[in-house]
C-alpha cells in the first residue's frame, strides 16, 4: 500500500479479468475479458456504479465502497454485485487499494461465473415445500433463490389481497414489493442466504403480517435458498397500537404535567417520575426509578412519614401536615428540606394498583406564613402610627430591626415638585451618602419603582441606565414602591448583596405600609373634613343671614326712586350689624382718575379721608383695583405686607382685618365700587363672595334701569358725536359703504333681540341701499314708506341687535349716522342729564372699542312735561295699533295733500283698509287722552288691560 501514484503499481497488478477504479468511482482501467464477459465495447472513463451497479443496490455498493477505501489501513476484501448488459448478475472482487499522490486507486476482478448451489435444489428437491406451500393457512409462504428471486409462492392470504402467486413466482424482490418493503426484507432475504433466521412485521395492502425469513440447507448443510413463513396478524397489531397509544398518552400526561408526579406501586417503590419530579428532587431518573418514595422523607422520620402515607393513600386528597400537625418535606439531592403539599390518587392499571403522588414545593408559601409572624412586631408599631412622619420612622425601624437590611430610607412623592422626598431614614445613612437626597421622578431608579408601582432590585447600581448619581458608594439597591404614597430604598456597599428573599420580606412590609398610609390620609382627611364642615356651617350661615338682607335691599331696590337713596339703603343695610364694620359705594370721577366716595355706613373713623383713592397706579387699596380690573378682590388678612402698602396700616389700625371690593357692573359697564371690611380675618368665604358679585351685578342692572327711567322723563340732556369703525352692526357698515346719512325717527323693540326701526336716507339713491340692505343676513325685512327728492323713509327689521337697541338700554338715544369715511362713521347720540357724560362715553366705548368722541353739546328743554311725555302713553298701544300710527305719520298720512293713501298704508301692513282705520283712530285716542292730563286712565274701556 501506499505508493506513488496509480499507473505503474496498478499495472504491475493487473491480470486477466481486472478493473481498476478511482476512490469516486471512475473507471480507469479494464481489460477486454471484462467488457467482453459484460457486454461492453468499453468502460475506460465510464462510471462504476451509475454503469454497472443495478439501481436497487447502488446506495447499498457505494456505501460499502467508500467505507473500505476511507478505511484502507484495515483493508479486507469485498465484493460488489455488477449487471451484464443482458441483464445478468455478476461480482466484482476488490483486492488491493493503492494510495497515489493525486488520488486513490481500487483494483478488482471479475470473478468466474459459478452455477447457483440451489439450481439442483429448484431442480429437484422442493416437493415437500410445494406441498406445504399449497397448505398453508392464514398466510403466505415463498422460496427463494441467490438472485432473490422468487421460485415457488402459495398460500391463503392470496384470496384476500390484490396479488395472486403467478404475480409474484419468478420475479424478483425489488420488482414485487413496494420499495420501503423491498428495501426493509432485502437484509433478512440476503441474511437467509447466509444463515441467519431474521423476522420482522411489514405492512401489505392495509394488512400487517409477521415474516419469518430463514435459510433452506441441502443434506450436507450447505445453504440452497431462503424462505419465508408470513401470518396475517392486522388484528394485534391493531389492539398493540391502541394500547401503545393509551400508554403514550398517559406517559405524556404524566410528563408533562405542571407539577412533580412520582408513579409507585403499592410498597411505595418509584417505577415512574416526570421531569418536574428531577427538578424538584435534584436527582435524575434512573436514581430514583426502583428507590422507596421514603427515600426523599428527612432522615429518621421514615415512620413518621409511613403512618402518614399509608392513611393518604385510603383517604386519598391533598395534605400538607402529618398526623401530629407538622409541615411535610421533601428532601432534594443536596439535604435542602422543601416544604410540600401532597396530593394522592390510586390507579388500577391491569389488576395492579399504582399511586400517583403530586408534590407541590409550598416554600413560598410557608415564608409567607413565617414572614408573617416575624414582622407581626414591627407591623403592630406601623399600624397604631398617627402621621406619616411616625409610619415611615415604624417602616425605618422595622426594616432594620426585623428584616436585618441596612441604608433604608422612605420617600413619599411631593407631586407639586416632581420628587421624591426623605421622610425618614436610618442611621448609617448620612455616614454613607450625607444628606438623603430626594429623587426626581425621572431619571432616578425610586421614580422608576414609583411610577411603575414596581420593585427594583439592582446588583450593581453605577451600571444602571437610571442611576441618579454615577458615582453613589452605594452598590446594590433595592427599591419598593408603596402604592401611590412613595418608595422604601434599601442599599448595601456591596454589590449582588438583595436576594429574593429580602426583596419579598420587603414587599410585605409596603403592602402593610401602604394599607397604614392609607388609613392616616384619610383619618387626617376626616378631621380636617369636620374643621371645614364646621367652618361651611359657619359660612352658611353667615351666607344665610347676608342672603337675607340681599332680600331686603331687593325690595328696597324697587321702591327707591333715586340711586343715592339705593346706595344709602344697601351700606346700611349691610352694616346694620356683624359680620361687616364698615361699607362704602364710590363711583369713577368724570375725569376718571380717582374713586370718589358717594356713601357709608359703619365704623369709618376717618378712613376714607387717609387712604389714597387715585387711579394712577400709585394705590393698591382694594376698591381701586376693583375700579380698575373689573373684578372682585379679597384681602383675607389686611396685616400681610403692612409696611409696604399704607392702606393696610390705616385698615388695621381701625381693626379691619379683611376686605373684599365687589364692582357693580352690568353689560360691561362700571357704576361704582361696593367695598366691605369686617373685623375678622378671612371675612369673606367663596360663598360670600359669589352672594356678593350676585349683588354687585343686580345693584348694576338696578343703577342702570332707574338712569333710563330718569333719561325717559328728562327734559335736558347732551349730545355727543364719535367716530366708529365696527363690523358687527349692519346700519354701521350700510351707510359706511352706501356714503349715506341715516337719520332714526324711531324705534319699536319686538320678541328676543329683533327690533323695527324708522330710517330716513339721505345721500344715496333708493336702489343703493336696497341692495346694502340685501348683503345684511341680519335684517329680515325693509319696507319702503315714503320717497321724495330728497330723501326716502324705510321701515327695517333686524333681527340682532344693533347699535340703536344696544344704547336704547342704557337710556341713549341715537340721533344719527353719517357714512363720509371708507374706514369709519360719525354718529351722534343724546344722553339724557341723569347718565353723566364720562358714563355714556365709557357705555360707547364699551360696547364699540374702536368708538372716538368727536365733541359734545348741550341740549335745550324739550316741549314736553314729564306728565305729558308721549313715551307714558305708547306703552298702552297694542303692537298693531302702534304700527298704524306710526306708519301714518313716517308715510305723510298726516300731511296735507296726503302723501301716502290708507290704502297703501294698510297694503304694507298687510290687512284690510277698514282694519288700518280702526287701529289707526284707536291709538289716535289713546295719545290724544294722554295729552289731555289723563283724563282717560288705565283700566278704562280704551286702555284694555
Amino acid at each position: 500500500m501506499g505508493g506513488q501514484g496509480i499507473s505503474k503499481p496498478a499495472s504491475d497488478q493487473r491480470s486477466t479479468g481486472t478493473l481498476i477504479a478511482t476512490n469516486e468511482g471512475k473507471i480507469e482501467f479494464c481489460d477486454e475479458a471484462v467488457c467482453d464477459e459484460l457486454g461492453y465495447d468499453s468502460l475506460p472513463s465510464a462510471n462504476l456504479f451509475e454503469t454497472l451497479v443495478p439501481a436497487d443496490r447502488r446506495t447499498d455498493a457505494r456505501q460499502m465502497f467508500d467505507q473500505r477505501v476511507t478505511d484502507a489501513q484495515r483493508f479486507r476484501e469485498w465484493e460488489t454485485t455488477v449487471r451484464t448488459v443482458e441483464n445478468r448478475d455478476r461480482t466484482i472482487s476488490w483486492t488491493d487499494i493503492i494510495d497515489g499522490v493525486n488520488q486513490t486507486a481500487v483494483i478488482g476482478h471479475l470473478t468466474e461465473q459459478r452455477p447457483s448451489s440451489g439450481d439442483g435444489f429448484f431442480s429437484h428437491d422442493i416437493d415437500p415445500y410445494q406441498s406445504l406451500v399449497d397448505h398453508f393457512p392464514n398466510g403466505l409462504i415463498t422460496l427463494f433463490d441467490d438472485d432473490l428471486r422468487f421460485r415457488i409462492v402459495g398460500g391463503s392470504v392470496f384470496d384476500d389481497i390484490d396479488l395472486s402467486p403467478d404475480s409474484v413466482q419468478g420475479e424478483r424482490l425489488r420488482d414485487v414489493f413496494p420499495t420501503e418493503n423491498a428495501d426493509e426484507l432485502r437484509p433478512l432475504f440476503r441474511g437467509a442466504l447466509s444463515g441467519e433466521v431474521e423476522s420482522t412485521t411489514l405492512s401489505l395492502k392495509d394488512r400487517f403480517f409477521k415474516v419469518q425469513v430463514l435459510p433452506i440447507r441441502n443434506d450436507s448443510g450447505a445453504v440452497v435458498a431462503g424462505m419465508t413463513v408470513s401470518q396475517d396478524v392486522t388484528a394485534q397489531p391493531s389492539r398493540e397500537r391502541e394500547l401503545q397509544t393509551a400508554r403514550n398518552r398517559y406517559e405524556s400526561l404524566i410528563e408533562n404535567a405542571p407539577a412533580p408526579i412520582f408513579v409507585t406501586d403499592e410498597e411505595g417503590t418509584i417505577d415512574e417520575l416526570n421531569e418536574k419530579a428531577e427538578a424538584l428532587t435534584g436527582r435524575d431518573r434512573g436514581e430514583l426509578v426502583g428507590e422507596s418514595i421514603l427515600a426523599l422523607v428527612p432522615n429518621g422520620q421514615e415512620d413518621r412519614y409511613t403512618q402518614s402515607l399509608q392513611s393518604h393513600v385510603s383517604a386519598g386528597g391533598t395534605r400538607r401536615y402529618l398526623p401530629d400537625g407538622e409541615q411535610m418535606y421533601l428532601v432534594d439531592a443536596e439535604g435542602t428540606q422543601i416544604p410540600v403539599e401532597v396530593s394522592l390518587s390510586v390507579i388500577d392499571e391491569d389488576g395492579e394498583k399504582r399511586v400517583h403522588a403530586c408534590f407541590k414545593d409550598i416554600s413560598n408559601y410557608v415564608w409567607y406564613e413565617t414572614a408573617l409572624e416575624e414582622l407581626h412586631e414591627g407591623v403592630g408599631e406601623l399600624v397604631h402610627s398617627e402621621s406619616q412622619a411616625e409610619v415611615a420612622q415604624a417602616i425605618v425601624d422595622t426594616a432594620i430591626d426585623s428584616l436585618e437590611l441596612e441604608l433604608v430610607s422612605v420617600n413619599l412623592v411631593d407631586t407639586d415638585a416632581g420628587v421624591l422626598s426623605p421622610i425618614a431614614y436610618s442611621d448609617d445613612v448620612p455616614d454613607v451618602v450625607g444628606d438623603p437626597p430626594s429623587f426626581p421622578l425621572t431619571e432616578s431608579v425610586a421614580g422608576e419603582a414609583f411610577l411603575g408601582d414596581e420593585t427594583i432590585c439592582i446588583s450593581d447600581v453605577r451600571s444602571h441606565e437610571a442611576v441618579y448619581n454615577p458615582d453613589t458608594p452605594i452598590r446594590s439597591q433595592l427599591v419598593v414602591s408603596v402604592g401611590e404614597f412613595g418608595v422604601i430604598i434599601c442599599g448595601a456597599t456591596t454589590v449582588d448583596t438583595f436576594d429574593q428573599e429580602d426583596r419579598r420580606l420587603l414587599e410585605l412590609l409596603s403592602r402593610n405600609a401602604e394599607s397604614v398610609f392609607t388609613r392616616v390620609n384619610r383619618e387626617q382627611q376626616l378631621r380636617r373634613r369636620e374643621t371645614e364642615l364646621e367652618a361651611q356651617t359657619e359660612t352658611l350661615q353667615r351666607v344665610e343671614d347676608l342672603n337675607t338682607r340681599i332680600r331686603k335691599l331687593t325690595q328696597s331696590a324697587t321702591e327707591s326712586e333715586t340711586r343715592a337713596e339705593l346706595e344709602q339703603k344697601v351700606c346700611d343695610e349691610l352694616c346694620s350689624q356683624g359680620p361687616f364694620a364698615f361699607g362704602w359705594v364710590g363711583e369713577l370721577s368724570p375725569e376718571r382718575d380717582e374713586l370718589r366716595p358717594r356713601t357709608w355706613s359703619g365704623r369709618n373713623e376717618g378712613y376714607l379721608d387717609a387712604c389714597s383713592l387715585s387711579l394712577d397706579g400709585g394705590s393698591s387699596e382694594p376698591a381701586v383695583r376693583a375700579a380698575e380690573t373689573n373684578e372682585s378682590v379679597v384681602v383675607d388678612n389686611t396685616a400681610i405686607d403692612i409696611q409696604q402698602e399704607p392702606w393696610r396700616r390705616e385698615a388695621t389700625s381701625r381693626n379691619f382685618s379683611s376686605v373684599i371690593s365687589v364692582p357693580i357692573v352690568f353689560q360691561g359697564v362700571l357704576y361704582g365700587v361696593l367695598t366691605l371690611y369686617a373685623e375678622q380675618r378671612d371675612g369673606f368665604s367663596h360663598r360670600l363672595q359669589e352672594v356678593l358679585e350676585d349683588w354687585g351685578g343686580f345693584m348694576g342692572y338696578t343703577i342702570k334701569e332707574s338712569e333710563r327711567t330718569n333719561a325717559i322723563l328728562a327734559q335736558q340732556g347732551t349730545a355727543l358725536r364719535f367716530s366708529i369703525e365696527s363690523e358687527a352692526c349692519p346700519l354701521l357698515r350700510i351707510a359706511r359703504d352706501s356714503g349715506c346719512t341715516l337719520i332714526f325717527e324711531g324705534l319699536r323693540g319686538k320678541d328676543g333681540d329683533e327690533a323695527t326701526v324708522f330710517v330716513r336716507v339721505l345721500g344715496c339713491s333708493t336702489k343703493t341701499f336696497l341692495e346694502k340692505t340685501q348683503q345684511a343676513s341680519v335684517i329680515s325685512s325693509v319696507t319702503e314708506i315714503r320717497e321724495s327728492e330728497d330723501d326716502a323713509l324705510f321701515q327695517i327689521t333686524i333681527s340682532d341687535t344693533f347699535i340703536a337697541s344696544t344704547l336704547a338700554r342704557y337710556g341713549i338715544r341715537l340721533e344719527n349716522i353719517i357714512g363720509d369715511d371708507q374706514s369709519s362713521v360719525r354718529v351722534r347720540v343724546e344722553t339724557p342729564p341723569t347718565i353723566p357724560v364720562h358714563r355714556a362715553v365709557e357705555i360707547v366705548s364699551t360696547e364699540y372699542p374702536n368708538a372716538t368722541l368727536l365733541g359734545s353739546e348741550e341740549l335745550t328743554s324739550d316741549l314736553w312735561s314729564g306728565d305729558q311725555s308721549p313715551e307714558r302713553a305708547l306703552p298702552r298701544l297694542t303692537d298693531r295699533q302702534r304700527e298704524a300710527v306710526e306708519l301714518a305719520y313716517h308715510g305723510g298720512y298726516f300731511e296735507s295733500p296726503k302723501e301716502l293713501s290708507g290704502q297703501e298704508l294698510a297694503e304694507q301692513m298687510g290687512i284690510s283698509s277698514s282694519s288700518f282705520n280702526t287701529h289707526l283712530r284707536t291709538a289716535e285716542r289713546k295719545l290724544i287722552g294722554a295729552l289731555i292730563r289723563g283724563r282717560h286712565r288705565p283700566g278704562s274701556a280704551e286702555y284694555p288691560e
